[in-house]
């Protein structure tokens, strides 16, 4: 929870250039449930000092001096950080529709920059790992001096429908070259579609001994149509595991 995103570029000869140390993409919202609710309850501050807080760095640091890894043969100064920024912003996701990922580069120099950028998305596992690739795109951008541009990206629900996995979780990696300077940019965020809800009603006495009727409601978010739906209801101590298929 106190570690640090570190974007490295391996070079031919071996070594590996830090090209940027991003220090607050990890560890920023630890939660549980809430005492006597459905809600979330933010335990952050239980887990770990704030961010940027000395206590916080010396926590990193003295995690290191115990790991078992190797450090990376990196060279020994990073580095200077561009004068242009690079973010992207990835829209409320819901399964079965379309999004847009929006990219930000702002120059912050006097300077006229060309920037040619790549983005990749994947499909991954609950562990983070990539499971496959559906979709790249290369894309340049001109940038006037002390300026910002935007570029939006579409991302088309049939890209990703067939390769989901079941926890619906999207990765998208973006990097861009200053063709003037060399200089490497690089960002990545992930994002986890959001699923249509089942609503549960119960009718009648909620008593002992007493009929209920138990109603469950799901609404098909695709513009095409689902087979072979199961749906399984199960109440311990009340009833059996049932379950009925919708062809």
């Amino acid at each position: 929870v106190n570690s640090d995103l570190i974007y490295i570029t391996a070079k031919k000869d071996g070594t590996h250039v830090v090209e940027n140390v991003d220090a607050t993409h990890i560890g920023k919202l630890i939660v549980t449930k809430q005492i006597g609710g459905d809600g979330m309850m933010d335990i952050t501050d239980t887990y770990k000092f704030q961010e940027g807080q000395e206590e916080e760095r010396l926590a990193l640091e003295t995690a290191l001096m115990y790991g078992a890894k190797k450090p990376l043969n990196t060279e020994s100064v990073m580095k200077l950080r561009s004068k242009v920024d690079m973010d992207f912003e990835v829209e409320n996701a819901v399964l079965g529709k379309d999004l847009k990922l929006t990219i930000t580069f702002r120059n912050n120099s006097h300077n006229h920059y060309t920037i040619t950028a790549y983005l990749s998305a994947n499909i991954t596992f609950y562990t983070g790992v990539s499971k496959a690739e559906f979709k790249k795109e290369t894309f340049d951008v001109t940038l006037e001096p002390l300026s910002f541009k935007k570029e939006a990206v579409l991302i088309q629900a049939g890209e990703y429908m067939g390769q989901l996995l079941e926890q619906a979780s999207l990765h998208f990696f973006v990097t861009a070259r200053i063709n003037e300077t060399r200089d490497v940019l690089a960002k990545q965020k992930s994002t986890v579609l959001t699923i249509p809800e089942l609503i549960i009603k119960v009718r009648g006495a909620q008593v002992v001994g007493s009929d209920m009727i138990v109603t469950v409601e799901f609404t098909n978010p695709l513009k095409e149509t689902l087979r072979n739906v199961w749906i399984h209801l199960d109440g311990p101590g009340i009833t059996r595991p049932m379950r009925k298929m919708f062809r």
